[in-house]
């Protein structure tokens, strides 16, 4: 048996459906010891129902969730309102911990060491940083984040991506906090990673109970958008599912070290006295990726 890796997600999902792609792939992975999902950004308690219903469409409702930082001054597209306006929390067969942050702490206290998985704005790892810097030396930090010479789609030139953007003062305290190891997947690497083709198709026509609730939720994220034109033959863009695979392995990525920080209007910058960050800026096999992405998807097997 693979050794288990005690797993914090920290999640926006509500928003783009790639957090939901994100989080089905973790389910999936035999490595994998959840010991959390937080939510972050907005609502949370939203967000929290959205992550909660999910898990429980897809039989996981062991995964123990954890309510984030609220941002009330935060005013996003809640994609899933209409679809969770009847759920409860209480509904939930898990766990809901209302003080997520006090959650998240007390877990990490407990290991001698976890992953934390960053796939939205870092309100809540700021928060950590701040209330309790000493744990940083016991965490992996792998985050979906910025860009360093790319824009969205491979476009060229740097844009102040949004899971930085969203919370400038949460990031710069999260890009300067001595972590164990921080590794960063941005828009250079993940900013154009879609699934098509036949490999699209397995997905579509699998009876499995994650692919299958992840697609119903992308025809509903779709519809909210007023476009289901793709829904039968290929996905959005999945930016978030490469934190969850650099979080268990560096297969087909090429890394460079980097010393970065977050300027005041959310640029990544190259300074000498910025923390020292591995950064994921391309692909070896980026087919090979979205193979195992599907696998992993479909059935669960040791991947790693």
């Amino acid at each position: 048996m693979p050794e288990k890796k005690h797993i914090i997600l920290d999640t926006d999902i509500g928003g783009d459906i790639d957090d939901h792609w994100a989080l089905g792939m973790l389910l999936n992975i035999p490595e994998a010891e959840i010991e959390l999902v937080l939510t972050s950004s907005g609502d949370t308690r939203y967000r929290t129902k959205v992550a909660a219903k999910f898990l429980q469409d897809v039989g996981r409702a062991d995964v123990r969730l954890g309510i984030g930082i609220a941002r009330p001054d935060q005013h996003l597209q809640e994609t899933f309102s209409a679809d969770v306006k009847q759920y409860l929390l209480d509904d939930y067969p898990g766990v809901v911990v209302e003080d997520g942050i006090a959650e998240m702490i007390r877990i990490i206290e407990s290991k001698p060491e976890i992953i934390l998985i960053g796939i939205g704005p870092m309100t809540n790892l700021a928060a950590l940083c701040l209330r309790r810097p000493d744990l940083m030396k016991k965490c992996r930090l792998t985050i979906m984040a910025g860009s360093i010479a790319k824009n969205y789609k491979d476009r060229p030139g740097i844009v102040s991506e949004y899971n930085i953007a969203a919370d400038i003062p949460a990031s710069k305290v999260v890009f300067s906090a001595n972590w164990k190891e921080f590794t960063i997947t941005p828009l250079d690497h993940c900013g154009n990673m879609t699934i098509d083709g036949e490999l699209y198709q397995q997905l579509f026509h699998s009876h499995q109970a994650i692919p299958k609730t992840i697609l119903d939720c992308y025809k509903k994220w779709l519809i909210f958008h007023q476009s289901s034109e793709h829904y039968e033959t290929e996905s959005s863009i999945l930016y978030d599912t490469v934190a969850i695979h650099l979080a268990f392995t560096d297969k087909y990525v090429i890394f460079d070290d980097m010393n970065l920080v977050v300027d005041d209007v959310g640029f990544l910058r190259k300074e000498s006295w910025g923390k020292s960050i591995r950064v994921a800026l391309t692909w070896s096999n980026i087919g090979q990726y979205k193979a195992e992405l599907v696998e992993i998807l479909t059935k669960t097997r040791n991947i790693f």
